[in-house]
């Protein structure tokens, strides 16, 4: 296909520097051309190629053909000099055929010498656009442009149908591939350039690629640098690529972003990613298919529950019990894009979240004080030291035997009545006063650890020994029942379970592990994480799921929509 006799070269990455065009490759604007593209030498000039695209592989392939032997690609990319002005040459696959556009960019400070020629599916009609406005430079060489577009522009190049063929781009991604300077971890700046950011128009979506810097790797997974250039390895498949997992995520996102505008502000920013959440997943398909007789998709699942909490930026690993506030949020805003409805009411589930914190947050003060009033129900009240084996039924203090004998020991307090008691701990919190002596097992329990470890199995049968000598003075000593045990360990183990159960597309129990990203199907032994009961806890948080979590958003899928039309119904439950 060379028409020269002169070999043709092509110099890429670090033999930049040892090609004869180099120095008017280096002007170009843009990009890192040093990192960046191929560059091929010849006929004395250079030309970048940021893109050889793909192939077409549609119907009517001959308008995707030159000369009936060329093939013109879709996503081709290549700037040229012309002096010390640069010419971007781009294709893309239109409705009819393939589409084309010419950016002519002058070095000149003045903006309104740029030229930027529209998309045109004629080659012919931007060709002659592009050449009326080069003409006007008389005191310029013309002959760069003798050889038409095909050929200025490198599309019938024997390099260009060889990469298409060879499948170039369909190995390193058209746009381009993840830069790392350090050889370490990509900086935000070069994530920017990789998702295909514009400074100038995209300024306000920079969260995109901070979100996208952020976002953890799918599992099997890993990330690894050479030659300043970041590929991936597929751990479970043993392939690698050059392209992210989450590249079409967010490089879609973007797209989405610049038509809709979000305001660059967290309840605009978090309303549409929400959005962006659910649309992907109710796409027309599946609507279609809904009106056909099937089913909606599930909403409910561990990949939208992990995104989230991406979104809300919320830790689950430390805040486990915000899952099934974002869950509720889930079904909330899936009904809303089924209805087709706006995504609103961001702010009330972050009131919502702090609302169980506080919940929780008090359960854990009850803990801390119950342990409190057990060690100090534990201890003589006398000396502070020895372990408290009476009570007097007067002074209702508890006291060791030394220092009852020794305050009682004449006076009035001589006729004070006492009793035995049994202060021992429970064996399996170690934080509450036991209640119970299992005869099987041999060990103390409180209440809330007995019937826990004996709800299954054979210690269904256990015969448990009430300590009656202890509860017998609870309703004459106010610090005695809180020691007693108030539930509280057992509402904050569930509420920082790991554990939490799904639905999968057979409704069939699925647990999953926020920690460990294990999944079962049988249940494990382990607390399962369920949503606090309703009307548990004091305080500003006392039913707060029943008159705030619950009545502030109806939703149809809890079933209680009929309820409430039919003027039935009480308050649904905690989440």
């Amino acid at each position: 296909m060379e028409d020269e006799g002169r070999q043709t070269t092509i110099e890429a990455g670090g033999y930049f520097d040892q090609a004869r065009a180099v120095g008017q490759a280096e002007g170009l604007q843009d990009f890192r051309r040093k990192q960046e593209g191929h560059l091929i030498i010849a006929d004395d000039r250079p030309l970048l190629v940021i893109s050889f695209g793909t192939r077409y592989s549609g119907p009517n392939p001959a308008k995707y053909r030159i000369e009936g032997k060329y093939d013109i690609p879709i996503g081709y990319k290549v700037i040229i000099k012309w002096d010390e002005d640069e010419i971007v040459f781009m294709t893309r696959q239109g409705h009819l055929g393939p589409e084309f556009q010419i950016v002519y960019l002058p070095k000149s400070p003045v903006p309104e010498d740029f030229t930027i020629f529209e998309w045109n599916a004629s080659i012919a009609e931007i060709w002659d656009q592009f050449l009326k406005v080069v003409e006007g430079h008389e005191d310029r060489d013309l002959r760069l442009f003798n050889q038409g577009p095909w050929r200025t522009f490198g599309v019938n190049r024997d390099e260009v149908q060889i990469a298409l063929k060879q499948g170039t781009d369909n190995k390193i991604i058209i746009d381009g591939i993840l830069l790392c300077a350090d050889g370490e971890k990509p900086t935000l700046k070069e994530y920017i350039r990789y998702i295909g950011f514009d400074p100038e128009t995209d300024e306000d979506f920079v969260w995109i690629c901070e979100a996208f810097r952020s976002e953890p790797l799918p599992p099997n997974f890993y990330q690894y640098v050479s030659e300043s250039r970041v590929y991936w390895a597929d751990a479970s498949t043993q392939e690698t690529t050059w392209k992210h997992p989450h590249y079409d995520k967010y490089r879609q996102m973007l797209q989405a972003a610049r038509m809709q505008k979000p305001v660059a502000h967290w309840k605009s920013i978090m309303a549409f990613r929400i959005e962006y959440l659910l649309t992907s997943i109710f796409t027309w398909e599946v609507e279609e298919a809904v009106q056909n007789g099937g089913e909606y998709p599930l909403v409910e699942t561990v990949d939208n529950v992990l995104e989230m909490e991406r979104i809300f930026g919320v830790d689950i690993k430390n805040e486990p019990y915000l899952v099934h506030v974002l869950k509720r949020a889930l079904r909330h805003y899936a009904n809303a894009i089924k209805e087709k409805r706006r995504v609103k009411d961001v702010e009330d589930f972050r009131n919502l979240m702090n609302r169980y914190r506080d919940l929780v947050g008090q359960f854990e003060a009850m803990r801390e004080e119950e342990a409190k009033r057990v060690a100090k129900l534990k201890v003589c009240v006398q000396c502070d030291e020895n372990d408290a084996v009476l009570f007097c039924d007067q002074c209702k203090d508890f006291f060791c035997q030394g220092c009852f004998d020794r305050l009682h020991a004449r006076g009035r307090r001589a006729n004070h009545r006492r009793t035995w008691v049994e202060m021992g701990m429970c064996s399996e919190c170690v934080e509450s006063i036991a209640l119970f002596h299992c005869v099987q097992c041999a060990d103390l329990y409180c209440r809330d650890c007995y019937q826990e470890w004996h709800v299954r199995g054979g210690r269904r049968n256990h015969i448990p020994i009430v300590l009656r000598s202890f509860n017998s003075q609870t309703h004459m000593l106010a610090d005695a029942t809180p020691a007693m045990g108030t539930g509280a360990a057992k509402v904050l183990a569930q509420a920082r379970s790991p554990w939490f159960v799904f639905k999968d597309e057979n409704n069939v129990n699925l647990y999953y592990n926020i920690l460990t990203c294990e999944s079962r199907r049988d249940m494990p032994l382990a607390i399962i994480n369920e949503p606090i009961e309703e009307n548990r806890g004091g305080g500003l948080a006392a039913g707060w799921s029943a008159a705030y979590g619950a009545n502030m958003f109806p939703d149809p899928l809890d079933g209680h929509q009929q309820a409430i039309k039919n003027g039935g119904g009480g308050m649904e439950s905690s989440l």
